[in-house]
């Protein structure tokens, strides 16, 4: 393990947005990960774990901790059974899962994230999540210095939820998801229709973070679905879905292609903001700021952020 200083975590994100990180180093191994762990201990340093560097936004100010970039991608694969290291990507997954005939991971073709970031927030789409195809999690907590096995149903998973994103003592080394035998022919369709679909309604290849925004879920309790409703008969189209699409909400309000700075909400998807190039994280943020604002003073609804904000 080599830990390196002053290093810019721009070129380490898809956003391509953030300051520099005091102290920086890459792990592809279990021993590694420990070793740089209790070296940000021993130094009295914050931690932040880095995978590819989706839906997160980096401070102007970077980080003044230890920054690790998770390299553990190993992928094993046994009967049913997928071992997989946090950092693998979830693309890689599903190409390798798919290869050896197993299905139910197609979905996750078109999430530009890691294992371990989708596990931390549940990532979903095409109506599934995460938690549907996790068995177990290995994580390193910190404060009792071991490592340990957490099943799916003690990690608290919600709607883009779960027990990793308020207790940043559990480090997630690895996991175990349960998949089953599938039809290769199937399977590739699958991810063919569900490649198709993110690119003609996403901004795939631009520099953005995923969606900053999580969708309304009626269930919320703040929320009262009935005089919504009665009083916006446009939401009624989403009455028998769980949420309504932030995207509708912002483009609703017209506010597709507003920019602050070299910031900008997408004009193809409204919960997609895009780095125009050379864009500020403060640009980001008062665009984020912008939007809730608007929508809460229209709609009545407070907007909760998805996007992971990293600043020391």
């Amino acid at each position: 393990m080599k830990v390196l200083e002053d290093i810019d975590l721009k070129p380490y994100t898809i956003f391509k947005i953030g300051g520099r990180a005091r102290y920086f180093c890459e792990v592809d191994s279990s021993q590694e990960f420990k070793e740089a762990i209790r070296w940000a201990g021993k130094n009295n340093l914050q931690l932040f774990i880095l995978g590819i560097g989706s839906n997160v936004l980096i401070s102007d100010e970077g980080f003044s901790g230890l920054v690790i970039k998770n390299k553990l991608e190993n992928i094993k694969i046994k009967n049913t059974d997928v071992y997989i290291g946090a950092g693998a990507p979830m693309a890689r997954v599903v190409v390798e899962t798919t290869k050896a005939g197993l299905s139910g991971f197609e979905w996750a073709i078109g999430i530009p994230g890691t294992i371990g970031g989708s596990i931390r927030g549940n990532a979903g789409c095409f109506g599934f999540e995460t938690k549907d195809v996790l068995e177990s999690v290995d994580v390193f907590d910190i404060n009792k210095n071991t490592k340990y096995k957490i099943q799916n149903r003690n990690c608290n998973f919600g709607y883009r939820d779960s027990i990793f994103k308020h207790s940043p003592n559990l480090i997630i080394f690895s996991a175990l998801l349960k998949l089953r035998k599938g039809n290769l022919q199937k399977s590739q369709e699958k991810i063919s229709e569900y490649s198709k679909t993110r690119v003609a309604s996403q901004d795939i290849g631009a520099q953005c973070a995923g969606c900053i925004f999580k969708n309304v879920l009626w269930s919320r309790r703040d929320l009262n679905k009935t005089d919504l409703i009665k009083k916006f008969p446009e939401l009624k189209k989403f009455s028998n879905q769980k949420e309504i699409p932030v995207a509708f909400l912002i483009d609703d309000l017209g506010l597709k292609g507003t920019k602050i700075g070299n910031a900008q909400i997408s004009r193809r998807h409204a919960n997609y903001f895009i780095n125009l190039g050379n864009a500020r994280a403060q640009d980001v943020i008062m665009l984020i700021g912008l939007t809730k604002e608007r929508i809460q003073n229209h709609y009545g609804i407070l907007l909760e952020e998805e996007i992971h904000h990293i600043s020391s």
